[in-house]
């Protein structure tokens, strides 16, 4: 028997847009893989008008009444941590550091849950947030992410991601990439965003304007210098800045796929990298002004990082790694 976990906030944040999308308790188990049981009594043990994932997770921590946190008692620890938080190491990376400095001393050991939750209570105990700028997101709360949703036309000559092969979907392979537009405050520039799945490598090229032909261009010179025939699919969202996507896929001799309306979660990882690029361009700002040697040092250190969900390694040598190998 598999031992009870609980839920996590991501979980709950999918709970809330599938329960947005009309999708069943059933459906909502399958898709996170918990049981039926579990998604009725997190939804009704939470829901107000609506169920809203950052109440349901407020209210969790409420009632889990947490013991006094290790960085509140261990100074040490609480020295090493907000050294790690200022040089814009992520809590994840900060975990990692620590059991590797400290294998043999529990004591000295933090998982990043618990990073994050300490630096979110400062604001209880002090009355102001004292590290939540450390952070990539620069986040005061954690983020409300619900959606206002609109309709959409729909276009027929789209691939579902629902469609795209097993091999994209499980990572198991290079070349199987998602894409996203940023935009500046003020809607005066744009950062077209492409993460490659197993890798987690990022390219990024700032464009003047959404409209599709720019974007389409955008995308064929951002992977313009990889072998052809590496780029396998790239999956977009629906919006209609991704519109020509039959050119982008006889350029890039790919298959493009779009994530159904809504579903922000089918493209989490480019999601996660965004938010990671954010951390270097404020969302509130514009950055109509920045430099492409900006955008590409910034991506440098994101790429060059390690990362926790590729047995920290960067994505950088992960990438690198498999284009000395490829023969197209």
């Amino acid at each position: 028997m598999r031992p009870f976990k609980q839920l996590q906030f991501e979980e709950r944040f999918v709970i809330q847009k599938m329960k947005y999308s009309g999708k069943t308790e059933m459906q909502i188990s399958t898709i996170i893989n918990r049981d039926i049981s579990t998604i009725y009594r997190e939804i009704d043990r939470n829901k107000t008008h609506a169920y809203n994932a950052k109440e349901a997770q407020a209210e969790f921590l409420k009632r889990k009444n947490l013991k006094k946190r290790k960085l509140d008692t261990n100074g040490l620890l609480r020295l090493i941590t907000c050294t790690f938080l200022m040089n814009g190491d992520s809590p994840e990376l900060i975990s990692h550091y620590l059991k590797m400095m400290f294998p043999e001393d529990s004591s000295m050991n933090l998982s990043h849950e618990a990073i994050y939750q300490w630096i979110y209570a400062q604001k209880e105990k002090n009355g102001e947030y004292l590290f939540h700028q450390f952070l990539f997101t620069k986040q005061k709360k954690r983020q409300n992410r619900s959606n206002t949703y609109k309709n959409r036309a729909k276009d027929t000559s789209k691939k579902s991601i629902h469609d795209r092969p097993a091999e994209a979907n499980d990572k198991s392979e290079i070349g199987h990439l998602e894409g996203d537009l940023i935009v500046s405050s003020g809607n005066d520039s744009y950062l077209l965003t492409l993460v490659e799945r197993k890798s987690a490598f990022t390219w990024g090229i700032k464009l003047p304007s959404k409209d599709a032909e720019t974007v389409t261009r955008g995308i064929t010179e951002a992977l313009g210098t990889l072998p052809l025939g590496f780029v396998k699919t790239i999956t977009f969202d629906n919006g209609t800045e991704f519109c020509m996507h039959q050119t982008i896929e006889n350029a890039l001799e790919c298959k493009v796929y779009f994530a159904d309306p809504y579903s922000s979660w089918q493209r989490g990882l480019n999601e996660h990298i965004n938010g990671r690029i954010r951390y270097y361009i404020p969302k509130k700002k514009s950055f109509a002004h920045l430099t492409d040697e900006y955008i590409d040092d910034s991506l440098f250190s994101i790429n060059a990082r390690p990362r926790k969900s590729r047995g920290w390694i960067s994505s950088a040598d992960i990438l690198n790694s498999h284009l000395v190998a490829f023969h197209p």
